[in-house]
C-alpha cells in the first residue's frame, strides 16, 4: 500500500518547475493529483507526462479570483469527493530596483503570492472539514526570512505568507488540518534558470551542501508534509536550502 492512497492532492502552479515535481510525488505516493493551473494547455501537457505515475487530471484556475478558487473545490470534491492535500505551490517572481517598482508589479507579487494562497485555502477548508482531516503547505521562500535586492514585492508577500501558515494554523487545528510552508532555496527551477546556468556566479556553491537544489529536494519534503505520520506538526517552516538561511562562511572560509 502506498502511503497517500486514496487521498485527493491539489497542487497550484503544478505545470511546471517544482509544481510539477510535486505532482508527481504526490502520484507516486497513491494520491489522486489534480493540477492545477492557469495556462490549462499547459497543466493538461503536464498531467499527462506525470499521469505515468498514476492519477492525474488538470484544471484551470486563477489563484487571484475568489470565484474561480471556489468553483476548483467544489468541481475537484465532485470528482473525487473529497479535498486531502492544497499545495499552494504557484508563484511569481518580479526582480527590480526598489523605485522601479510600479503599482502593478506590487499588486501582482501580493495578489499571486500571498492572496492566492488565502483564497485556495479558504476554497478548500470546507471539504477538508468535512472529512475531518486535511493539509495545506503553502510554498514560501529563503526570501521569507531575509531581505534580497531588487524584490520588495517578492519578499513582502513570501513573508506575509509564513505569517499567514502560522494564523492559518491556529484557526484550523481543531479541524484536523494541519498547515506548514516550505521555504526553497536555491533550486534549479524555471523560476531561476538564468541564474542555475551562470557558471561565473554559481549560487550552489554558497550552500553548506555546495549545490543546487532539484525541485524533487522540495516535493519530497512536501510529501512529508502531506503524510499522516506528520499530524504533529503544524504551524511550521522546512527550509529546504541547503543550509544557506541556517548558516554563513565568510571568503575563503569553505574547503572541499
Amino acid at each position: 500500500m502506498k502511503r497517500l492512497d486514496g487521498k485527493t492532492a491539489i497542487v497550484t502552479g503544478g505545470a511546471s518547475g517544482i509544481g510539477k515535481a510535486m505532482s508527481a510525488a504526490f502520484a507516486k505516493e497513491g494520491a489522486n493529483v489534480v493540477i492545477a493551473d492557469i495556462d490549462e494547455s499547459k497543466a493538461r501537457a503536464a498531467a499527462k507526462e506525470v499521469a505515468v505515475h498514476g492519477r492525474v487530471t488538470s484544471i484551470r484556475v486563477d489563484v487571484t479570483d475568489s470565484t474561480s478558487a471556489n468553483k476548483m473545490a467544489a468541481e475537484i470534491d465532485r470528482e473525487f469527493g473529497r479535498i486531502d492535500i492544497l499545495a499552494n505551490n504557484v508563484g511569481v517572481r518580479i526582480t527590480k530596483p526598489f523605485l522601479e517598482h510600479s503599482d502593478q508589479d506590487w499588486n501582482i507579487m501580493i495578489a499571486t503570492n500571498l492572496t492566492g494562497p488565502f483564497f485556495c485555502a479558504r476554497a478548500v477548508v470546507p471539504y477538508m472539514k468535512k472529512s475531518g482531516t486535511g493539509r495545506i503547505i503553502n510554498t514560501a521562500s529563503i526570501a521569507s526570512f531575509v531581505g534580497r535586492p531588487d524584490r520588495v514585492a517578492y519578499v513582502s508577500a513570501k513573508s506575509g505568507l509564513l505569517g499567514m501558515t502560522r494564523a492559518m494554523a491556529i484557526d484550523l487545528g481543531r479541524m484536523g488540518i494541519t498547515v506548514n510552508a516550505l521555504a526553497p532555496g536555491s533550486i534549479n527551477s524555471p523560476m531561476n534558470a538564468s541564474q542555475s546556468n551562470d557558471k561565473a556566479n554559481d549560487w550552489g556553491r554558497e550552500t553548506p551542501m555546495g549545490r543546487w537544489g532539484t525541485a524533487e529536494d522540495v516535493a519530497n519534503a512536501a510529501v512529508f508534509l502531506a503524510l499522516d505520520e506528520s499530524s504533529y506538526i503544524t504551524g511550521a517552516e522546512l527550509k529546504v536550502d541547503g543550509g544557506w538561511v541556517s548558516t554563513k562562511a565568510r571568503a575563503g572560509e569553505l574547503k572541499n
